[in-house]
């Protein structure tokens, strides 16, 4: 059985379905830390790699064209030959973020985005797994704004991202990403603000509202 009181919260979600909004937002109610692109910046310390390079593999799982794109972007452009057996794997950024993140729960509370951590702590007595879904249309409409795309490239690379986030969790966690059982709480933010999730969120945490932490599978919040 869970702890009563989450002092750990995992956020999963749906490429513009608003998880880090959600996070920082929800970290200034609790006062509580936030790791979420902090992963990056702490794998490449881990790897003496740029953080850019980082950013790009993030959560990505290693597909043979990804290795090979891996190769190119670890070794010097001035280089004539390197020898591939040392070259940078997609799988150590994963170790990497599994190892940075795994330290930085010895110190909660915590809020943290992504990388399967809803796999990675999913017997964690203290854990509370949240996962953020929107229909297309909506994330569609956040996008847009925020990277500057049209209409079908944003639809095109949200569900691009989609499949990247659900292929890394089926590699390193065999797992399905949408899998309600996962989950302590799934929230559809088409229906429902950030800050309205955020506050149904902090009511959990603070004691406000009862969820049955005993019971299996997902508390569906904002979908009817």
């Amino acid at each position: 059985m869970k702890s009563a009181h989450p002092q750990l919260i995992t956020v999963s979600r749906e490429f513009g379905a608003g998880g880090s909004d959600l996070a920082r937002l929800l970290g200034d109610r609790l006062n509580w830390s936030v790791l979420d692109d902090e992963v990056v910046c702490r794998c490449a310390k881990r790897l003496n790699m740029e953080q850019s390079t980082v950013e790009r593999l993030r959560e990505h799982s290693p597909t043979l064209l990804a290795r090979i794109s891996a190769a190119f972007l670890v070794a010097p452009p001035e280089a004539p030959w390197f020898d591939t057996s040392n070259l940078m794997r997609i799988d150590a950024i994963a170790e990497a973020a599994l190892e940075s993140i795994t330290e930085a729960v010895q110190s909660l509370p915590l809020i943290v985005v992504g990388f399967g951590t809803q796999c990675m702590f999913a017997v964690h007595p203290a854990a509370l797994h949240v996962r953020l879904v929107a229909p297309l249309e909506t994330r569609v409409a956040r996008l847009r704004p925020r990277f500057g795309w049209d209409a079908a490239t944003a639809a095109t690379k949200a569900r691009e991202m989609d499949d990247v986030r659900r292929r890394y969790v089926q590699r390193y966690f065999h797992r399905d990403v949408n899998d309600p059982l996962l989950y302590d709480i799934q929230i559809n933010t088409g229906k429902t603000t950030i800050e309205e999730a955020a506050g149904m969120i902090e009511q959990l945490v603070r004691g406000e509202h009862t969820l049955s932490f005993a019971s299996e599978g997902s508390h569906d919040l904002g979908t009817r």
